[in-house]
């Protein structure tokens, strides 16, 4: 099997550790661990602890102690098994997000950001920090928030000291990691400019003082020791690049004078003259575990592939002698050696096989073509559509650019006056109306339709109106198709109107004198 690429090629001679196992998963593996116990936990929420499965809820992360018991944090809760058999849970209702720990403390991240310290004994002490990023258990316990805030605690949960921060516009951390004593922080301003700060920097702080300040060029996303992983592909040792790669080393392990660092689809040993092996995997490696001497290395990822069953872990002892990768199986491939297939050109292009019984196909017989061939020689029939002469010099006009406007006209002023029921009647005749493009469809007072169609105005129409100590108003409306024709109408028509209204009102007209008589 050859190592896909992740710029080794040209770098250094092949080499490889041989895996030992793999374990098969039923489902995408999110947490593992390799200690007293080799464990791993799926999204499905199977756990296998050595030879033992459980049934949990979604697992997220697991840490192991020392002395064996395995603390599993999962969508639900937090949980610590010991010889496979659960000494304590405790619920989180927004689950654990991430697990971290060296010796007999760890650090466990909620779903909501916030940071609690579970110690050899199950006790858990929550620190009082929101919007946590990243915890780092080392002679204390590093924290740095997504505000760009970093702070140390004791193992015990106290508060000991907070970094001051720097730059105008804020920043962000990027990774934080321990060195022994010495904490280690990775930055990045939010500035576009460069002024008294570098954009990209590397801090070292040693019992709260600010021992050493570099720059580097890419982003850190890693730190454990004094080895570094960078976004763009790279291993540095203190300030020296040591190696490249193609993608990011997103997962660094301290091996002392060696570092075992993820990226792609590899796990590569790396020391300061360069990259040294390198192990391929079916997945993507997401997470990797050490034991304490290096042994038993657990490595698992997915391939991103959700039409392709779930990868395994894979088990390698990272202290194995490495071997040239050409020479050495790694037992990781699964394809095999496929059959050759021989064929000769003449069975290929000869004309005594038709395709179909090169591929294996049965040909279909069309029995009958005479009924296809005289459906295809059918005339076509064409369909007219008559259309009346004046319907279509009706849509001509409709559609015409210039647009004559109706004359509307209601017949002249009168003088009415009420009768002792208290109404009158108005008759408007509008025979003189002229509405050429035969435009006005209706005609509609106070919500009653008078007239349709409305192609003329050649009879009268009564208007009755109703007197009371506040008279309502009265509402004349066209409805036609052009709105500046029913503006025109309407305007026209209610002036009439008003006009006998005020007259049966004894209402002064503007511009005329009325009797009330």
């Amino acid at each position: 099997m050859g190592i896909m690429n992740d710029g080794l090629a040209g770098l250094f001679m092949a080499l490889t550790v041989p895996v030992v196992s793999k374990f098969e998963a039923t489902a995408r593996i999110t947490a593992i661990s390799s200690g007293i116990n080799l464990a791993y936990g799926q999204v499905d929420g199977r756990l296998v602890i050595g030879k033992t499965e459980l049934s949990l809820s979604p697992i997220t992360c697991m840490y192991e102690f020392p002395f064996g018991d395995l603390i599993v944090g999962t969508s639900e809760s937090l949980q610590i098994f010991r010889d496979s058999d659960e000494i304590s849970s405790n619920a989180y209702e927004t689950g654990i997000d991430s697990l971290s720990g060296k010796g007999d403390t760890a650090v466990a991240i909620d779903g909501l950001g916030r940071a609690h310290i579970i110690d050899a004994a199950g006790n858990i002490t929550s620190i009082n920090e929101s919007s946590v990023l990243f915890a780092k258990v080392g002679p204390q316990i590093a924290i740095a928030t997504e505000s760009g805030k970093v702070s140390t605690y004791s193992l015990d949960g106290h508060k000991v000291w907070e970094r001051p921060m720097r730059g105008e516009v804020g920043e962000r951390i990027t990774a934080i990691g321990w060195n022994d004593s010495t904490l280690i922080v990775a930055r990045e301003g939010h500035g576009l400019v460069p002024g008294d700060e570098e954009a990209l920097e590397i801090e070292h702080w040693v019992s709260q003082q600010l021992i050493k300040r570099h720059d580097v060029n890419r982003r850190v996303i890693a730190i454990d020791g004094l080895w570094m992983g960078l976004d763009m592909g790279g291993i540095m040792h203190d300030e020296a690049i040591v190696a490249e790669l193609s993608h990011p080393a997103h997962i660094v392990i301290d091996r002392g004078e060696s570092a075992l660092v993820a990226s792609w689809f590899h796990l590569h040993c790396v020391n300061g003259e360069g990259l040294q092996w390198a192990v391929e995997t079916q997945g993507m490696v997401e997470h990797v575990s050490v034991n304490k001497d290096g042994s038993s290395v657990l490595i698992a990822g997915s391939d991103q592939n959700d039409y392709t069953d779930p990868e395994p872990v894979v088990l390698i002892d990272s202290t194995a002698q490495p071997t040239s990768l050409i020479e050495e199986d790694t037992a990781i491939d699964d394809w095999g050696e496929a059959p050759a297939i021989e064929i000769d050109a003449d069975e290929l292009y000869g004309d005594d096989i038709s395709l179909e019984e090169l591929a294996g196909i049965e040909a279909v017989e069309v029995s009958d073509t005479n009924n296809l061939l005289d459906a295809l020689n059918d005339e076509i029939e064409i369909e007219t559509l008559e259309v009346e002469e004046e319907d279509l010099m009706l849509a001509l006009s409709l559609d015409a650019e210039e647009i004559i406007a109706p004359l509307p006209d209601a017949g002249g002023d009168q003088s009415l006056k009420a009768g002792e029921d208290g109404t009158a009647v108005v008759t408007l005749d509008g025979g003189e109306t002229q509405d050429p493009q035969e435009r006005i469809t209706s005609l509609i007072i106070n919500g009653s339709k008078l007239y349709s169609p409305f192609k003329s105005l050649s009879s009268s129409i009564n208007i009755f109106i109703l007197f009371s100590e506040k008279p309502k108003s009265l509402a004349l409306n066209f409805f036609g198709k052009s709105l500046s024709l029913f503006s025109f109408i309407c305007t026209k028509l209610l002036d009439q109107i008003l006009k006998s209204f005020c007259l049966v009102r004894g209402l002064s007209i503007p511009g005329e004198e009325i009797s009330n008589e």
